[in-house]
């Protein structure tokens, strides 16, 4: 049976330590933590330098049992050092992490392999996996793209990761993701959502708030599943920020688990 994680998008309102604990009550065996904000809008949670906040997400971690799967969002950024996210990365190695979900709108390929090689060599001190994450409204916009940067860098903890929402609305084939050498991945994102819409612009809201839980949408997830290697873990990423206000953030949580499970069993996973 594979890993379970939830993504701390889907819960964003929580600290790191609520995360742990909500994710615990709902049936997961592993949490995501948004360790560097995605928009300036969001909060940084004070998980740096021996904090308050640290300690205990930490002892919630070591009485739940729970793991911290993955941690995000540390971009690419032109003309900036990965290095400036040695601090987040300390954390990382602390909380005991081994995933980075990383992203990079940089258009320029040869500057983009520079910095995705520098953040590979950063990590690796802290035995970390720089995983990318391709998306239709980036530069790195396709699984082909994703996996020609990553070639290009030929590190080792330099990997793939795969959204089912982005391998859906950047049409990826079938046979392309099946082709994806599983030494190239270490965990998979999985949702559902509605028919794509026509603008970049929807598609990043609803990436960002208002996706839907696996098997509620358009989506075809048993197909990808078939495909992926079922020995990955798998990070359920279902923010729904409507349903989050109606229902409290330990339902939604359940209620993921729940959608994610079923989706996962009927392709034996």
């Amino acid at each position: 049976m594979a890993l379970l994680s939830l993504a701390h998008i889907c819960l964003l309102p929580l600290t790191p330590p609520e995360m742990v604990s909500t994710a615990a009550e709902a049936g997961f065996g592993a949490v995501g933590l948004r360790l560097e904000p995605a928009i300036p809008e969001e909060a940084r949670f004070p998980m740096l330098g021996g904090a308050a906040m640290m300690k205990e997400t930490k002892r919630r971690l070591r009485d739940t049992g729970l793991r911290v799967l993955d941690a995000e969002v540390f971009r690419l950024i032109s003309g900036q050092s990965f290095n400036r996210y040695r601090p987040a990365l300390e954390a990382c190695a602390e909380l005991g992490v081994s995933e980075l979900l990383t992203t990079c709108n940089i258009k320029d390929r040869s500057e983009a392999a520079d910095l995705l090689t520098e953040a590979c060599d950063v990590a690796n001190e802290y035995g970390l996996n720089i995983n990318i994450e391709f998306m239709p409204w980036q530069a790195l916009n396709d699984l082909k793209t994703a996996i020609e940067l990553l070639r290009s860098v030929d590190r080792e903890n330099g990997v793939l990761l795969v959204d089912t929402l982005h391998v859906h609305r950047s049409n990826v084939p079938l046979e392309e993701l099946a082709a994806v050498d599983p030494a190239r991945m270490r965990y998979i994102q999985i949702c559902d959502a509605t028919t794509p819409p026509p603008d970049f612009d929807t598609m990043l809201f609803q990436a960002r708030f208002e996706r839907l839980m696996p098997g509620d949408g358009v989506i075809p997830l048993q197909s990808y599943l078939e495909v992926l290697p079922k020995t990955l873990p798998v990070s359920a990423e279902v923010p729904m920020r409507t349903r989050l206000a109606e229902i409290g953030p330990l339902a939604l949580a359940k209620e993921a688990y729940v959608k994610t499970r079923q989706a996962l069993d009927q392709a034996d996973w």
